[in-house]
């Protein structure tokens, strides 16, 4: 998924504010080092997915005249190998 460096901060921000509006958690550090650390997390999530959509790529590569003639569709294709590498390897999409 493509988001902007801003956009991931918004995210994380909305994250970090809503969990403490409905005191469920309690900073032990300051707010702005808990921010940080959550942006860290999704910036991460989010290179482990595009190295999945880079690694399907590739994989399908390995399958353009099947999916030239028409005999497999590409976005099924991505999709269901992508779908099924991520819950093998416990990323959540």
């Amino acid at each position: 998924m493509k988001l902007t460096g801003e956009e991931v901060e918004k995210i994380a921000q909305k994250i970090v504010e809503r969990l403490k509006e409905k005191e469920l958690i309690v900073f032990k550090v300051e707010e702005h080092k808990v921010l940080e650390r959550a942006i860290t997390a999704i910036n991460a999530d989010l290179r482990a997915e595009d190295n999945l959509d880079r690694e399907v790529e590739t994989m399908l590569k390995e399958h353009t005249a099947e999916i030239d003639s028409g005999k497999l569709d590409y976005r099924k294709m991505f999709s269901m190998i992508k779908n099924k590498l991520a819950r093998e390897r416990g990323i959540v999409l």
